[in-house]
């Protein structure tokens, strides 16, 4: 199975999973199980079985009226000031009467005092701020746009695949057959930036040879290495600091005046779609755009508030916290694609950018006590580029008519799923409620919202969740069928090793994922691409 070989099946979905099986290695067991998964999914017209959706229980709805109730006394106190972001006793899911209100506030009262007999506040926090902010300029202000000649015309365009690796990747087998499966020769570059790599890293250069996967320097321990794989010296990363290793990638890669489309990829991702359909859709459907993936702003300004709101409301988790403080510093997905004229703004313009995303990232959700929200990845690249928009005089003073004419398309390509993020769309992925709030009683009977010193990222609550973002430990051909017909063309957060459930059997996803390539109706994937990783951004129907 997936040997790269392109099989011709009939119109429908079922004569074509044949064809493609028929095509492929493998047992013929594995065969049998995959080929009765794609039947019945086929036989059902892909439908969510009724098991999968996730109903609301009795006991959530009077959670929800509650907050209601809550929100509508808080927006009828004259003493309330929207605009008081600091005040901690004006944290609106506290106001109130009813008994929710009450248990929250005394609890939290409880834990104001006992705070108080401790050191100042915000230490920790001011501390972390000036440490990651202190590692990516301190990378971005060495990191400069390469001087290179122009392309020749009629030469291959190229792809360029930037990973980001602690030191490996886990699915190399299935990027080998990513990359093995691509038809044209010398339409990608890949450049790999490892963290924590066992031999130091070193300045290598390679070509490939005529596109046969071969350079003269191949390494066992570099990933890709067969495929012409670069590694980037290493620079200094932290968590939550890596803009300055992607503004060193993207230095590094323009190098190569045929590289026109710039991937940023994860080491935990996997691509849900063939090299082709990539190629097609970014190098000659839209060479000359970027695609970023936005979040939807929040509705409170403290963190706490905004939690305990979209628990009650099923939703999305990922929530833009800094355009309140300033509307053209806006979040958005790390994992985003750059056209070669973004990534050169991108690179030249890192330390205004950080500069600008700073200012709002020192207010936003004030009451984080041991961080910040967000991190520099997920702003700086689109401040990068309305501050050069703005430097240059051609600013309209609208954030999102400057983004569409400058060519930033709203396209999320990696999927991911933070929590209640997909409710009540096909791609919901989420734990029975119960077992949620099962969770988070054992750690502490909702101290994550009233113990202002709990560090929910770090605790073992956060784990059990697993919705900041989704881990997926194994995966259903059914919900992997449906990513693969969305049009995202990666994912990330899949654990190594990882295997797909098909019918009473599990197989790894090398060996499933390539097959479900081939039944990838192209036109109408490239319709369905989402602009918001959230139920927000469902692609409308065409």
């Amino acid at each position: 199975m997936g040997s790269g070989l392109r099989c011709h099946g009939g119109m429908f979905l079922l004569q074509l999973a044949l064809a493609v099986l028929c095509c492929g290695g493998g047992s013929q067991e594995d065969e049998e199980k995959v080929r009765a998964a794609l039947a019945a999914l086929h036989a059902n017209g892909e439908a969510d079985p009724p098991s999968n959706r996730r109903k609301r229980p009795r006991g959530l709805e009077n959670l929800h009226r509650q907050l209601e109730h809550l929100e509508a006394e808080a927006s009828q106190d004259p003493a309330a000031d929207e605009n008081d972001t600091c005040d901690d006793d004006r944290n609106g899911s506290m106001n109130g009467t009813g008994p929710l209100a009450r248990m929250f506030r005394k609890k939290y009262q409880e834990e104001e005092k006992r705070h108080s007999r401790k050191k100042p506040s915000g230490e920790k926090r001011r501390l972390y701020i000036a440490e990651k902010m202190q590692v990516d300029t301190a990378v971005v202000r060495g990191t400069t746009v390469p001087l290179v000649p122009a392309a020749w015309p009629g030469n291959t365009k190229q792809v360029a695949f930037l990973f980001l690796t602690e030191d490996g990747l886990d699915f190399e087998e299935l990027w080998d057959k990513f990359f093995g499966e691509a038809s044209a020769s010398g339409a990608y570059s890949i450049y790999v930036h490892r963290a924590h790599s066992r031999q130091k890293s070193s300045f290598r250069f390679a070509e490939r040879f005529s596109g046969y996967g071969w350079a003269p320097w191949s390494s066992a321990t570099l990933p890709l290495s067969r495929w012409g794989a670069v590694e980037l010296p290493q620079v200094e990363t932290r968590w939550c600091a890596l803009f300055g290793a992607e503004v060193s990638l993207l230095a590094r890669a323009l190098q190569d005046p045929h590289n026109q489309q710039f991937v940023f990829v994860s080491h935990n991702s996997i691509p849900l779609k063939s090299f082709d359909y990539v190629y097609q859709q970014l190098i000659k459907v839209s060479p000359s755009t970027s695609k970023f993936c936005f979040a939807e702003p929040a509705i409170a300004k403290q963190a706490t508030q905004e939690t305990i709101r979209n628990e009650f409301l099923r939703s999305c988790v990922f929530r833009d916290f800094w355009r309140a403080y300033n509307p053209r510093t806006l979040k958005h997905h790390q994992w985003v694609v750059l056209a070669r004229h973004h990534a050169e703004i991108v690179v030249r313009r890192a330390e205004k950018a950080l500069e600008i995303w700073h200012k709002s990232w020192l207010k936003a959700a004030p009451d984080l006590l041991h961080m910040a929200e967000g991190c520099s990845d997920e702003s700086a690249p689109v401040d990068a580029l309305l501050y050069d928009l703005e430097h240059k005089g051609r600013s309209t003073g609208n954030t999102w008519a400057d983004l569409t004419r400058m060519g930033v398309e709203q396209q999320c390509l990696t999927y991911v799923h933070w929590r209640h993020c997909f409710t009540d769309t096909r791609l919901e992925y989420s734990e029975n409620i119960a077992k949620d709030l099962d969770a988070v009683l054992k750690h502490g009977q909702l101290r994550m919202l009233t113990d202002r010193e709990f560090n929910f990222f770090k605790s073992a609550l956060k784990r059990e969740l697993n919705g900041y973002p989704t881990f997926f430990q194994s995966i259903t051909i059914e919900y992997l069928y449906k990513l693969v017909q969305e049009g995202f063309m990666f994912a990330r957060k899949f654990t190594k090793g990882m295997q797909v459930k098909v019918g009473d059997g599990e197989f790894p996803l090398d060996v499933v994922l390539p097959e479900l390539w081939d039944l990838v109706d192209d036109q109408n994937a490239s319709q369905r691409v989402w602009t918001r990783l959230s139920t927000e951004g469902k692609p409308r129907a065409i």
